[in-house]
């Protein structure tokens, strides 16, 4: 109770904090460090309002443009920029795709700012100078991990992952920039992650902690394969005494905080930041929302037959409409959970065919909660290839809305899965947004294949 108070209370800090006059700068306007970096608190104000970046970032935007690209959600209703990230044909002149890239360079760009100005600061300690680095590299690397994810093929496309990434900033420079490969992409959010896990705090409010980095690299590691790597760094979080399981479905609570949360988005009644789901999503008091789950998902979901608890979150029929947020005008935003990181170590071992027992009480921890103890169990028996199974079942039904399925089977296509996503195969053009206007105008700026998934 004592860590929910300190959370909320520092999520409204949060809110004023980012309204202070030292930043009311543009989004894209060049900072000074000498206009704007005084003294210590200047650097932890501007700090607080690049988490103020992020989280109109993950208040839903980027959740949903990803379920979008994927099999989840159906046609929107009448949206021209979801239209056209759902027929896989963005082009620079769509809105959604192009102010989502902007703003993560928004925020690797403060973020840089932060961490080469140390030295204009006379009272900031060695302590505070770390803390502040390893909060500045966790923004840089989770934008930077979000943009290449969205704007270029998946990690394991080429052998060597020399295909085109995204810019590359660790300097805060606007000047343009090629794109780099997704190997350097993914090796400089390794680094940045890995400083972040060693020098950030273990407790932080609702900014970032060694845990919220240590549950990061795992979905990192994740992606590129790297198994053992990723079931030790979900270990390391799940077994740290700091999070447990909800007893009950709604990890987008209202007011508290929900105990699985690792990192997330902190939303008060006054600031909308989980208003793209509210807005997009709510069937309770719109009969047309934009959004809907597909027909696929809505026939997924049923062969777990009416036990399963998560069928509540859909109402079947000509659009399957989405309840996971009704009843809500704001409410905090998971990034990284727990159930996330038990089904990822759980598919971890089943790839590795190892410590299966572990697997298995992993899945079984999920669907007690969703069936009720002791129904739908996956066997104490079950084989690795089972484990990968009830594993991906269980993660696609869990995070339904925040934007993950999509990764995972771009994931399994680079491995060499034959994987169809929407009668389309998984590589084919348009599944990666296309770059904003803004690098559109630079000579030599490699863009990405139109065309559409026919």
């Amino acid at each position: 109770m004592k860590f929910q108070s300190i959370f909320i209370a520092a999520g409204f800090v949060l809110g004023l904090a980012s309204c202070d006059n030292l930043l009311e700068f543009e989004p894209g306007d060049v900072i000074l460090a000498e206009d704007a970096i005084q003294n210590a608190d200047d650097l932890q104000r501007l700090l607080v309002s690049n988490y103020d970046v992020v989280a109109n970032l993950y208040g839903g935007r980027v959740q949903i443009v990803n379920e979008l690209r994927g099999p989840n959600f159906g046609a929107p209703d009448n949206s021209l920029d979801f239209t056209a990230v759902y027929n896989r044909e963005t082009t620079f002149f769509t809105g959604i795709n192009g102010g989502i890239y902007t703003d993560f360079y928004f925020a690797i760009y403060r973020s840089n700012v932060v961490i080469k100005n140390f030295e204009i600061v006379q009272d900031l300690d060695e302590q505070d100078q770390i803390r502040l680095e390893a909060e500045a590299r966790f923004i840089r690397a989770i934008c930077h991990w979000g943009a290449v994810k969205l704007y270029a093929r998946p990690y394991g496309y080429t052998a060597d992952n020399s295909h085109p990434g995204v810019p590359l900033r660790i300097a805060p420079t606007q000047d343009p920039l090629p794109r780099a490969s997704v190997a350097e992409v993914y090796a400089q959010v390794i680094d940045d992650l890995t400083f972040a896990a060693e020098n950030l705090p273990i407790e932080n409010g609702v900014y970032a902690t060694q845990h919220a980095a240590r549950g990061y690299l795992a979905q990192v590691y994740f992606l590129m394969g790297e198994y053992a790597e990723a079931a030790s760094l979900a270990s390391d979080v799940i077994n740290s005494g700091s999070f447990e399981l909800d007893e009950d479905l709604d990890r987008f609570e209202t007011d508290l905080v929900n105990p699985e949360t690792v990192f997330g988005i902190v939303s008060m009644p006054f600031d909308f930041r989980s208003s793209w789901f509210r807005d997009n999503l709510r069937s309770d008091n719109n009969p047309t929302p934009q959004l809907a789950f597909s027909e696929d998902f809505a026939f997924f979901m049923s062969l777990s037959g009416g036990g399963d608890g998560r069928s509540a979150w859909l109402t079947p029929g000509t659009r399957a409409l989405i309840n996971r947020f009704n009843e809500k005008e704001y409410f905090n935003v998971p990034l990284v959970h727990l159930t996330m990181l038990h089904l990822l170590r759980a598919e971890c071992y089943g790839e590795l065919g190892s410590d299966l027992e572990t697997a298995i009480a992993d899945i079984n921890a999920i669907r007690a909660r969703a069936f009720g103890a002791g129904n739908n169990d996956l066997a104490s028996e079950a084989t690795a290839a089972e484990v990968i199974l009830a594993a991906r079942e269980e993660y696609r039904k869990e995070t339904a809305c925040e934007g993950h399925w999509t990764d995972q089977l771009l994931r399994r296509g680079a491995m060499g899965e034959d994987i169809t996503i929407r009668n389309a195969p998984w590589d084919c053009p348009g599944m990666s947004l296309q770059f904003s206007n803004t690098e559109s105008t630079v000579q030599g700026f490699e863009l990405n294949e139109e065309g559409g998934c026919l």
